[in-house]
């Protein structure tokens, strides 16, 4: 009954059908010749934010489409047509109706012969699985869907390695572990919910133990499956004290038994495989990695940081690959902040009293996936980050001060270290300002430790904070609230209205901007306090200058450019990622 009424909803019969228990729609009319059109169209022109094609429409229709097409090109191309709109598309003008109409094709293609039989089909569905599915919203569907990954996953386990059948098998494993990397990010959200009822460890833990795992002697998808899990560990609900629970000791256990068989047969490659697969990828640092050393190798730093650069006496790089002229670029960038920074606040160049941090140390890695591995195994802090500074303990003699960063590998071939410069202004406020390390003080820093970072790194040149000022002038936290910030109050609070509260005092009350920062170096937490207190008086003032701002702050042209939705730059792993496997005209991602 249901095969038919969809029926009568593709071909434009005047009947509804309904796709859920609370919805109905009306016919979806099949215009041939788009489709024809999205067949012979080039990929850059499918891929492209201004194709005509790339409609709501025209989305539906392909979705009714391809609940009925039988064949495995038109299929293929329909399918493919869902991956370009997931990445340029106005995505966000689907509704319930839209992924009714998608969900209801691709259960319906799933379980046909011609799926079953196409690792080509197989890899398109992975692709559609992690691109529309990946939210709380739409996540109830994979409750039907994600059967038919685990069948596949058993399925192409036992093809032949050869490319396509390669590229079917790392977008399958790729769906697990980008559906759990959004997942496990909101525990409590619907997404994670529901992964977690799928159990979606069980169809990678016996992928991962069998001899498919190493695949014409390669153990790419061994380490694919690794990462999965180690994202379904994180995506595991956790115990209030932090301690290890059942399910969490349970899943550690099965990994490492089936890492112990590996190392038996394989040795350090094994090590390695578990070691940059699941455990760097669950976070468990390197005292974890010390104590299984059974199953997880830590490499010689110099064998991961070859190059040792000085910028100066008080300023070195160690870094993976940056070239002189890199080398070069980071120093002076660096260094040329230096005198705004000493000339803002009136330092005369003065460390604060017991402060031994002579010199700092930036750590930079070839990109986040380089940092998120080796900063753990090396460094021994955490990489579930965009980087960070680790200031120690300034009074302790010999103390080492050290930025962790990474080359900004999503604008090459432009170079760039991200976060370098509102790093090291963090160095320069902890030496030459704040007395103590870390949480020296007991409140009412992170205002001033972000947003002077902000400041000093940007100027007045921030336009992805004034668009946020403009969007949102009306919701602008007050003064008194920025000055309580903590880190838990969000990005925007953290680092944007901190950054203006930050450039408003220091154009507008330089004097008391600089006393602040005195009161902070001699100690004095009450005389910042209370000087805090009084400068929360200039609110309405504060309130028009943020206005004004907001006015004269031309974000049009930004407005005007087509939006790519992209996948997270940080939600795969560089040295996962199969060497043989690219991304063609016919594999694009973003």
């Amino acid at each position: 009954m249901f095969r038919k009424s969809a029926l009568a909803l593709i071909i434009g019969l005047p009947t509804l059908l309904t796709l859920s228990a609370c919805s109905t729609t009306a016919p979806v009319i099949i215009d041939e010749s788009i489709l024809q059109e999205i067949s012979q169209v080039p990929t850059a022109q499918l891929f492209d934010a201004s194709s005509p094609l790339l409609t709501k429409s025209t989305f539906e229709q392909v979705a009714a489409k391809l609940y009925i097409s039988q064949k495995l090109n038109e299929i293929d191309d329909l399918l493919y047509y869902l991956r370009a709109f997931s990445y340029f598309g106005p995505v966000d003008e689907l509704d319930e109706t839209s992924f009714s109409l998608l969900s209801t094709a691709l259960t319906e293609l799933t379980s046909s012969d011609t799926y079953a039989q196409s690792s080509r089909l197989q890899e398109q569905f992975a692709v559609t699985l992690y691109r529309y599915y990946a939210n709380n919203e739409q996540s109830h569907a994979l409750t039907k869907l994600s059967p038919a990954l685990d069948a596949q996953l058993a399925r192409l386990a036992s093809t032949p390695a050869n490319t396509e059948n390669d590229y079917a098998l790392w977008e399958t494993l790729r769906a697990y572990g980008l559906l759990l990397n959004v997942g496990r990010k909101n525990s409590d959200g619907e997404l994670n919910k529901t992964l977690m009822q799928l159990k979606m460890d069980q169809a990678l833990l016996s992928f991962a133990q069998s001899d498919s795992s190493i695949r014409n002697g390669k153990d790419w998808p061994k380490r694919n499956a690794y990462w999965a899990l180690g994202l379904y560990r994180l995506a595991l609900p956790a115990s209030e004290d932090g301690s290890v629970t059942a399910d969490e000791a349970a899943l550690d256990k099965a990994v490492a038994d089936i890492a112990k068989q590996d190392v038996a047969a394989r040795g350090d490659a094994a090590k390695d495989a578990y070691t940059l697969g699941f455990h760097v990828n669950s976070f468990a640092g390197l005292e974890e990695c010390e104590k299984h050393s059974d199953i997880c190798r830590i490499p010689e730093q110099n064998e991961i940081l070859p190059i040792e650069h000085h910028c100066s006496d008080s300023l070195f790089i160690l870094t993976q690959d940056l070239n002189e002229q890199e080398l070069a670029i980071s120093c002076t960038k660096l260094t040329s902040q230096e005198s705004n920074f000493h000339s803002l606040l009136e330092t005369q160049n003065q460390a604060t009293a017991n402060d031994f941090n002579d010199a700092l140390r930036v750590v930079a890695f070839k990109n986040w996936s380089q940092y998120n591995a080796y900063g753990q195994l090396l460094f021994d802090i955490g990489t579930d980050n965009g980087g960070m500074y680790i200031e120690g303990t300034p009074s302790k003699p010999g103390n080492q001060a050290t930025f962790f960063a990474y080359r900004q590998f999503w604008i090459e071939p432009e170079f760039a270290i991200w976060n370098l410069n509102h790093e090291y202004v963090h160095y320069l406020d902890g030496h030459f300002v704040k007395y103590g390390g870390f949480g020296h003080f007991p409140s009412k820093m992170v205002w001033w430790s972000e947003g002077l970072a902000e400041y000093i790194s940007k100027g007045d040149d921030n336009a992805k904070t004034l668009r946020i000022v403009k969007k949102k002038l009306d919701k602008a936290p007050t003064l008194e609230e920025i000055f309580a910030t903590e880190y838990k109050d969000g990005v925007e609070r953290t680092y944007s209205w901190s950054y203006m509260a930050i450039r408003f005092l220091a154009e507008n009350y330089h004097k008391d901007f600089v006393q602040l920062s005195k009161y902070l170096k001699t100690d004095y937490f009450e005389g910042y306090d209370e000087l805090l207190a009084k400068l929360t008086q200039h609110q309405d003032e504060f309130s028009n200058w943020l206005t004004a701002q907001a006015e004269a702050f031309d974000d049009s042209a930004e407005q005007a450019k087509p939006r790519l939705h992209k996948q997270n730059r940080y939600s795969y792993r560089d040295y996962l990622a199969p060497k043989h496997l690219t991304k063609d005209g016919s594999h694009k991602h973003y």
